[in-house]
């Protein structure tokens, strides 16, 4: 049996018993025992052989009534901590009061501990209908010393993907990939949410006259093609890429497929060269678009899609990617 007796304990448990049993006298038993004639009293007089809690069960105080309203209301109303507590009575009402004692009057109120604050509520993901596009840019590693960017488009309600790798990242590229994108799609679009970057929006630009501060100037290619369809052209929060984080998802796909976030012990993809590399990410494309989703009721993207009613629904027969560095270059 373990035993956890007071670190200056002059006896054991069983002789505690022996002491409770015995009919000796006290002065008989400090003397057999070496012990005091206090100790034998002390253990003669209980009916447990535990050591019992040194803590004071009731615990002075030397703040007045009016001391200790001040106390609890630095606490409640102002959230302090104990020291600054401590350094406000002492400054303001009583400089003799000393840390133990303000300690003490919190433990009295039984708010010697600060209240956690509260965390803030997860955000709530908003459905939509159909034509709910998320557009984000995914910069792929450099193959054979060439730079190349996936633009990536994903419906909010189907998760269906449409991907474009080019070589440049420009306004135009990005006007071009939409225009095609909106050809592609089988359905009317309503709302784009895009991030900050130079390829989507002009909103941080510092060189361009006439434009309102943190605003869009509406003459960016990508704004103007959107106002010309009639889509609403959202941005992100600076410095929140969760708010994107649909598409944000999706490029993390796009890296562990390729490999660029390899697992330890698993060997990195290699590619061939351009072709290759934008062969297998075809391949990906499509087999995500026919993968069953939970989060579609085990349906797969394209079949949400085709089944909603729309002008077009042969989005079966479309490929989901284009490589068009050719073009580019």
């Amino acid at each position: 049996m373990e035993l956890n007796l007071h670190a200056n304990a002059t006896t054991t448990p069983k002789t505690r018993g022996y002491i409770q049993r015995s009919r000796k006298s006290v002065v008989q038993l400090a003397a057999e025992l070496g012990v005091s004639e206090t100790t034998i009293r002390r253990w003669r007089g209980r009916t447990t052989v535990a050591d019992r809690s040194h803590q004071p069960r009731n615990l002075t105080t030397s703040l007045s009534a009016v001391e200790e309203r001040a106390v609890c209301e630095l606490r409640t109303s102002l959230q302090l901590p104990l020291d600054d507590i401590v350094e406000v009575m002492q400054r303001c009402i009583n400089a003799k009061l000393s840390r133990s004692a303000i300690h003490r009057c919190l433990q009295r109120n039984g708010i010697s501990r600060r209240p956690k604050p509260d965390k803030p509520k997860a955000g709530v993901f908003e459905t939509a209908s159909v034509g709910f596009i998320h557009i984000d840019l995914k910069h792929l590693p450099a193959l054979q010393r060439r730079t190349s960017y996936a633009f990536v488009a994903i419906d909010r309600a189907t998760r269906y993907v449409y991907v474009e790798i080019h070589s440049r990242r420009d306004s135009e590229t990005a006007a071009g990939f939409l225009q095609r994108f909106l050809a592609h799609f089988p359905h009317d679009v309503h709302t784009i949410l895009t991030d900050n970057g130079a390829e989507f929006t002009d909103r941080f630009a510092v060189d361009k006259k006439n434009k309102p501060p943190g605003r869009p100037s509406g003459s960016h290619p990508f704004d103007r093609l959107c106002k010309q369809h009639g889509i609403d052209h959202r941005l992100t929060k600076p410095y929140h890429p969760q708010t994107n984080g649909l598409v944000e998802r999706f490029n993390r796909r796009i890296a562990e497929a390729i490999g660029r976030e390899e697992k330890r012990g698993s060997a990195r993809r290699t590619f061939a060269d351009h072709a290759d590399r934008d062969a297998f990410l075809g391949k990906f494309v499509h087999d995500y678009n026919r993968t069953r989703l939970k989060c579609l009721g085990y349906k797969a993207p394209i079949q949400a899609l085709t089944n909603l009613p729309g002008p077009n629904t042969n989005a079966g027969t479309h490929t989901a990617l284009l490589s068009r560095e050719r073009q580019d270059g």
